[in-house]
């Protein structure tokens, strides 16, 4: 189990790590940054009024999608060393609670007019991110 989660960790380190250096790249002229930018379309729609934006180029991820593998990178590794530490039972309700606002801001923005913004994105990208750590390792067997 902890080869998936490295795996998982793995994954997610990369999309952060590329999605910044797309436009690094981009703003020294670099061709590759393209083909970045096409591999992270695979995972993220990249719509340039939703990402950040750095050296006047648009971040490879949009905000959301940023956040999200950004804190699933940075709190999955302490999760795996603290995990004894956690009841399963108390590790699955906080995940699910930290996943609302993802799935309401989502929702109310397919349902209505409303346009969420960039912080909003942010912030739900991110809570999403820690829950989504909370509820993959409710599944590891520990005890």
């Amino acid at each position: 189990m902890r080869r998936i989660i490295l795996f998982f960790w793995l994954l997610t380190t990369a999309a952060t790590t590329l999605s910044i250096l797309a436009p690094f790249l981009e703003y020294q002229r670099i061709a590759f940054a393209q083909n970045i930018y096409g591999i992270l379309r695979f995972i993220c729609h990249q719509i340039p009024s939703r990402c950040f934006w750095i050296w006047d180029s648009n971040v490879g991820l949009c905000s959301r999608c940023f956040c999200l593998f950004a804190s699933t990178s940075l709190v999955l590794p302490p999760f795996i060393f603290l995990n004894k530490k956690f009841k399963k039972q108390y590790m699955l309700w906080p995940g699910a609670i930290l996943i609302l606002p993802i799935l309401t801001d989502g929702t109310i923005s397919i349902l209505t007019r409303h346009m969420s913004n960039n912080t909003t994105r942010s912030i739900t990208g991110a809570l999403c991110g820690v829950g989504f750590c909370l509820i993959f390792l409710v599944r590891r067997e520990v005890y």
